[in-house]
Parts: structure tokens; C-alpha cells; sequence
């Protein structure tokens, strides 16, 4: 499967920064990996973004989801960013 892509918004200070949302469905053991400096609050997104999709009578892949945040190096904190996730279709 190709990689989707979304923007988010991160937030330093009183700075919005751009950030890149990519994801992909694929081989592996599944589950959600995300990558790019999450928080504690992103890395709770894994059941919320499960829940969103369930309850929207999506299926959840039974396979490896990587989730990208770029810049890596921008610290990402809160849950503003599950909505970028959502917006990607994991199917």
C-alpha cells in the first residue's frame, strides 16, 4: 500500500509549526508504531484513533501501521494530532 500523507499543527509557544502525517499499512506484526518524538498523550492516541474507527463501522487492519511526524525533531505534545490520523483511511 502507498504511504498517506496529512498536515497537522504543532504548537511552541505561541508558534503553529507545520507537520507532516504520513502513514502506512503494511507486513509485520500488527499493531501501531508511531515515530517522530511523541508525547505520553500521542502515544494514548494508538486506542483513541482504534476506538474512532470501530465506532465509525471501519475495519481495523490486521497489520504493521507506521505513523510518521515530521520534523522528528519537534517536540509533539497533546492530542491535536489524532485528528490528522483520523483523516487518513487505514483500509
Amino acid at each position: 500500500m502507498a504511504v498517506a500523507r496529512t498536515r497537522s499543527v504543532a504548537l511552541v509557544g505561541v508558534t503553529g509549526r507545520s507537520v507532516e502525517v504520513e502513514a502506512d499499512v503494511g507486513n509485520g506484526l500488527a499493531g501501531i508504531h508511531l515515530i517522530g518524538l511523541p508525547d505520553t498523550a500521542l502515544s494514548e492516541a494508538r486506542e483513541r484513533v482504534r476506538s474512532a474507527m470501530v465506532n465509525s463501522h471501519y475495519p481495523w487492519p490486521d497489520a504493521r501501521i507506521t505513523v510518521s511526524l515530521f520534523p522528528a525533531s519537534l517536540p509533539k505534545r497533546g492530542s491535536q494530532f489524532d485528528l490528522a490520523k483520523r483523516k487518513i483511511r487505514l483500509t
